[in-house]
């Protein structure tokens, strides 16, 4: 199946954030935006049980200068088995200066014989402001189905200005060398990467993220060649990863003087 969701978000005639554009086909769906303090709040869902082979879902985003938007998800993603082939998820975002955007998808749950690709734009101007959560963990661990998958793939990169300020391609397959060096620590572990660009990110907040970091949540951050950081974390299972997202989002959103607005209505 090949579905899509292309969004762009800008000042109505009122100067609120809104949808002046929008596309979306099966599977994808899009609740009905609401406002929270001017921020526009949209949930983005595949409304099928999760991704199959040959599925293909094409993500476009847009935020133009003055608006704000924050794009989440009401449940995890999933990718199912798939005996042959792989699916395929691409986005593109572009945010334009003096707009926000923040990214927080729920997490993604590779299924026992999976085989998931991804790629991902991201392109600043240099007055953006940008945030963004992914997490990922390594199956359906209840039915124990750790690190079952066949693959999960990523390729990702960001710029400002035109100019690279992170790219990172990897593969993760469950008998690879890193992963068998995780597995050894975590024999469940989660994962998560946190992207944030357009503030002043100042020495304490840097060293309160890593203050996080304990024997069962493994956590580095580093600046990017711009005013951007990236934060990556490894964790023992879900509810310490979520833990330590939970402290860490509300350290985030006061680098950039905004209050951690709600996930539901």
């Amino acid at each position: 199946m090949n579905g899509a969701y292309h969004l762009t978000c800008a000042p109505d005639s009122a100067g609120r954030s809104a949808l002046v554009r929008q596309y979306v086909s099966a599977p994808m769906h899009i609740s009905k935006p609401w406002w929270d303090n001017g921020l526009l709040v949209v949930n983005t869902v595949n409304s099928t049980a999760g991704l199959f082979s040959g599925d293909r879902i094409d993500g476009e985003i847009e935020v133009r200068s003055g608006a704000q938007m924050l794009v989440t998800s009401p449940s995890a993603s999933r990718a199912h088995r798939m005996p042959s082939g792989h699916a395929a998820v691409t986005l593109k975002i572009r945010v334009a200066n003096d707009a926000w955007l923040e990214m927080l998808p729920a997490l993604f749950i590779p299924h026992a014989g999976s085989d998931y690709i991804q790629h991902t734009a991201i392109e600043l101007d240099p007055a953006a402001r940008f945030l963004s959560f992914e997490t990922f963990v390594s199956g359906r661990v209840a039915s124990g189905e750790a690190w079952q998958f066949t693959r999960f793939e990523t390729r990702f990169s960001i710029s400002c200005n035109s100019r690279p300020i992170a790219r990172e391609t990897y593969s993760i397959t469950p008998d690879s060398p890193s992963v068998r060096a995780i597995r050894a620590q975590f024999p469940t572990a989660c994962h998560a990467t946190c992207y944030a660009a357009g503030a002043h990110f100042p020495g304490d907040l840097l060293t309160a993220i890593s203050g996080l970091h304990h024997s069962q949540c493994w956590i580095g951050c580093t600046r990017l060649d711009a005013p951007a950081i990236a934060i990556r974390l490894v964790a023992a299972d879900n509810l310490h990863l979520s833990r330590a997202l939970t402290a860490m989002r509300p350290l985030l959103h006061q680098a950039f003087n905004r209050a951690v607005p709600p996930l539901r209505r």
